[in-house]
């Protein structure tokens, strides 16, 4: 039995032994560990050479939330090691928080100020180097926001905002690189007596392309220069409905109209529409369906395509077995379909992925949860040598405190 398998059994057996230190939802402070081991059969998404590997990972979370009169202070941080056995080259950790300041000036003047942090590998679907790459690419997403609403009159809200949002890479990946975006926000929103609302926003922002250098025309000509901006503006307009449609469903719609123009390079813009359209039930009080259709658009900047549209459906069922186990199952299917190639005339480039999960969580004690899985990946491409297939099987626990 190997060093990681032998770390995640010792901790199962710590979790059937730890005194009963129970986390409440009223606590003010909460702590969570988790150990968990994952068996993935072809780690860096290849139709050849394929590679498995087994990844160990430990965190540990800290949770704080406290109210004060009208206001609600909240935070939780995670650290997260990850130990790969094979390739341990992409061995990292990972520093998650999120943390929000839910405001209250006056019953009709609300807001929220909050923060984030999240850092994870980029997943090899996007980045297909595989077995050449010699570190890990870790991208770090962080985003700041200072959100209020005004309730005006009756059911009518005003919106405003103010977003920083910056996303960063480990090591360079061109297709999506590091970049800064702040942006503010203005809309409207009524909401009925009901609980349905609909709700209008103008969203509009100036991004910044990080350790780039402009290369014009000028010094390289098309069709030879890789028309890489340092800058863009993106202006968003979208519109939003909520509907609780019994006590046991919900519809949340939302469509939006997203354009991208970059300072330099036009053939790197974009003007697409999105949006998803999510349903939720819950049929008994055993059993409950989520799903829902989308449409979103991602800068992927390579000489065949400056952004992709991807079409989605996901649905996820979940069975209250007992009081002390769930079984969940997950299906995603995708679509992406790259555009904005620099050169004309190129081969159509579409992948449809699919993912399939399902797994089966236990909890025998309040304060500890196990969880195992199996999940099922895979990817038709007209590129060629890019369809692929893996099967990734995990154990995961869980203790709360």
């Amino acid at each position: 039995m190997s060093f990681p398998t032998r770390q995640f059994f010792g901790c199962l057996l710590v979790a059937c032994m730890v005194p009963s230190a129970q986390a409440d939802a009223d606590d003010t402070f909460n702590v969570y560990l988790a150990e968990g081991y994952q068996q993935d059969s072809n780690l860096f998404r290849q139709s050849a050479n394929q590679q498995s590997d087994s990844i160990l990972t430990t965190s540990a979370t800290l949770a704080f939330s406290k109210p004060l009169a009208q206001q609600r202070f909240s935070l939780d941080a995670s650290l997260i090691d990850y130990r790969y056995s094979k390739n341990d080259y992409l061995d990292y950790r990972a520093t998650n928080y999120n943390g929000a300041w839910n405001w209250a000036l006056t019953h009709r003047l609300t807001g929220v100020l909050s923060f984030s942090q999240v850092e994870a590998q980029t997943s090899f679907v996007d980045y297909s180097q595989g077995p050449q790459l010699t570190r890990p690419i870790v991208r770090r997403t962080n985003v700041n926001h200072f959100g209020a609403e005004w309730q005006v009159m009756g059911g009518w809200r005003l919106l405003g905002g103010l977003t920083n949002n910056q996303q960063s890479n480990s090591s360079t990946f061109t297709a999506q690189n590091s970049y800064e975006l702040n942006s503010w926000e203005l809309g409207a929103k009524y909401v009925w007596p009901s609980g349905n609302y609909l709700q209008l926003l103008r969203r509009e922002g100036s991004g910044e392309y990080k350790d780039r250098a402009l290369v014009g025309f000028d010094v390289v000509p098309a069709p030879f220069n890789s028309q890489f901006d340092t800058g863009f503006t993106q202006t968003d307009t979208e519109a939003r409905l909520y509907v609780p449609l019994t006590g046991k469903s919900s519809l949340d719609g939302r469509v939006m109209h997203q354009t991208r123009k970059h300072d330099h390079f036009s053939q790197r813009d974009y003007s697409v529409n999105v949006g998803r359209v999510d349903y939720t039930w819950r049929a008994t009080g055993n059993i409950s369906l989520a799903t829902g259709l989308r449409r979103e658009v991602a800068a992927y900047q390579t000489p065949i395509s400056s952004y992709y549209v991807a079409d989605g459906f996901n649905i996820q069922p979940a069975w209250q077995i007992s009081p002390k186990v769930v079984a969940r199952f997950n299906y995603d299917w995708q679509r992406r379909k790259y555009e904005g190639a620099l050169v004309t005339g190129q081969p159509e480039w579409r992948d449809t992925l699919q993912t399939a999960r399902v797994s089966v969580d236990w909890a025998p004690v309040r304060w500890a949860t196990l969880s195992t899985g199996y999940q099922r990946d895979t990817r038709s491409s007209t590129r060629v040598n890019s369809d692929f297939k893996a099967n990734i099987l995990s154990l995961n626990v869980r203790l709360s405190f």
